[in-house]
């Protein structure tokens, strides 16, 4: 094989991939293996955050998992308008149609930056009462708030670059996504221990991320603003425009309801959680920080529906549309499977290498362990939401998800925790039937095909 033949069959070129055509393993990969990078290179952090949080104590930890409770409650507009932007620039780009595509993105950042400018002064000056509320109480509520108001005041860059990831993904250029995320890790890498070692306590942890993301913002905007993305950011285009706006609004208006009742329940799952601890907490978030950088391939993996299904009915093919989504979910499950019975195995040597606080292994192992089947339902879901928010249908994800997280997940670990006596394993086995029940309506959703 030649090595402009294997550069082509790996996407490695930085050009924009037609995924329309061509055998669906190999699109799926040419958009997957750059998103699997970039998601690593997005959670990475997370992790890499969590050691040296891990150093400082389990109050650190704590104060770290309660501010991203709050962040992810509050950002659900952002989520969606991701979500939204990139259905919608999929759809252009895979009808040919390059100026109505460069018109979405542009009105996409800009929608963007203000919505995340306005929740970041918000949180900015309700960080105390709004953490109150999310369970922080005494010697934890003074690290959390001065965590917490270091990242509303950088966020912006700090959902900005997720947001560009998605759009440039979305044109069929992953490639410029990781290089934008790989300059953010890199950046942190750099600037947290430094931050750290200089007595800067939570507080660099903070300025490390924000100024991390700042860096892969300002990359990510170059790229759009000077031609070097499938699609563009121009002036023109900057200003707003009316019906662009309605139609990312319209799709978007409902994701909004669908991430956001999600995450409101999960502030109320942190409220749950609270009340057994300091020590419950850092074991909560350093589990999910752990089995999430874990599962980087298959959120890559998944990540590939919504442009495979959007690129795809854009050019009239909607049965390749459905073929790549039942494609993708095989190896989703697959993979996950694998990645997850080796997590549990080694739940306790992996928890140690982040803390050594007993409490904190202690509660901390069965959640990694118990938390693994709930995981790998949690993917199963996000593959046929893409599919479905890749059709631009965002409805019917949100009732699934309001049904579920209201009706079912929250009622069980209310249930499990408070009234069987599991007490915190109560929490874990809620969130396990929770998202077991809503992945099988996701995809008894998505088969119906309307």
């Amino acid at each position: 094989m030649s090595i402009r033949l294997l550069i082509y069959r790996l996407g490695l070129g930085g050009r924009a991939v037609d995924i329309t055509h061509g055998r669906l393993r190999d699109n799926i990969w040419q958009l997957s293996w750059p998103m699997i990078i970039s998601q690593g290179l997005f959670f990475f952090p997370s992790l890499y955050d969590a050691y040296w949080l891990g150093k400082i104590g389990p109050y650190a930890l704590a104060a770290a998992g309660l501010t991203m409770s709050l962040r992810i409650t509050m950002i659900s507009v952002l989520m969606a308008l991701s979500a939204a932007s990139g259905a919608v620039i999929a759809r252009y780009v895979g009808a040919r149609d390059q100026e109505q595509a460069d018109l979405a993105t542009s009105q996409a950042v800009v929608l963007f930056a203000v919505a995340s400018g306005m929740l970041g002064v918000l949180g900015f000056i309700f960080a105390r009462p709004l953490l109150r509320l999310v369970g922080a109480h005494g010697d934890l509520l003074p690290p959390t708030v001065a965590y917490a108001r270091v990242i509303f005041a950088g966020l912006i860059a700090m959902e900005m670059v997720p947001s560009l990831g998605f759009m440039l993904s979305a044109a069929g250029s992953p490639q410029l996504s990781l290089q934008m995320n790989l300059l953010a890790l890199v950046t942190f890498m750099i600037v947290e221990p430094l931050f750290i070692w200089l007595g800067l306590g939570v507080i660099g942890a903070g300025l490390a991320l924000v100024l991390a993301e700042t860096a892969g913002m300002s990359y990510g905007l170059y790229l759009l603003a000077t031609g070097k993305a499938p699609v563009r950011v121009t002036l023109m285009h900057l200003w707003p425009d009316g019906t662009m706006i309605r139609r990312i609004l319209r799709i978007a208006l409902p994701a909004m309801i669908q991430r956001g009742m999600p995450n409101l329940a999960n502030t109320i799952l942190m409220r749950f959680v609270a009340a057994y601890g300091a020590a419950a907490l850092a074991a909560f978030s350093l589990v999910n920080r752990v089995s999430m950088l874990a599962l980087i391939p298959c959120m890559g993996l998944s990540r590939a529906a919504p442009p495979m299904v959007g690129q795809n009915l854009g050019a009239g093919q909607p049965r390749r549309a459905r073929r790549a989504v039942y494609y993708i979910a095989l190896a989703v499950g697959f993979l996950a499977f694998l990645i997850l019975g080796v997590l549990a195995l080694f739940a306790e040597p992996v928890l140690r290498l982040f803390t050594a606080d007993p409490e904190t292994i202690a509660v901390g192992v069965p959640a990694l362990r118990i938390l693994a089947l709930s995981q790998l339902f949690l993917l199963l879901g996000m593959v046929m939401d893409g599919g479905l928010t890749g059709a631009g249908d965002t409805v019917s994800p949100m009732v699934v998800n309001i049904i579920v997280l209201w009706l079912i997940q929250l009622p069980a670990v209310w249930f499990l925790s408070q009234q069987w006596g599991w007490d915190v394993y109560g929490i874990w086995w809620g969130m396990v039937i929770g998202r077991g029940v809503q992945a099988l309506l996701m995809a008894g959703r998505f088969r119906q095909g309307r």
